[in-house]
């Protein structure tokens, strides 16, 4: 399973192979989510991973 968080426009999405899932103003309420996923037992296959993305500054 495959976890991605996500900024974009001033918005933390939490993506989910490659799906949107869940969208938040703010960085620890998205990876709060992700967490509470695994800990429901979203991982039963035990493959997970998490990546973070942040927009580009400049």
């Amino acid at each position: 399973m495959k976890y991605e968080v996500i900024e974009t426009a001033g918005d933390w999405v939490v993506q989910r192979e490659g799906v949107e899932v869940a969208r938040f103003a703010e960085q620890a309420e998205a990876l709060d989510h992700v967490a509470a996923r695994l800990k429901e037992g979203a991982a039963e296959d035990g493959a997970v991973s998490l990546s973070v993305r942040y927009r580009a500054r400049g």
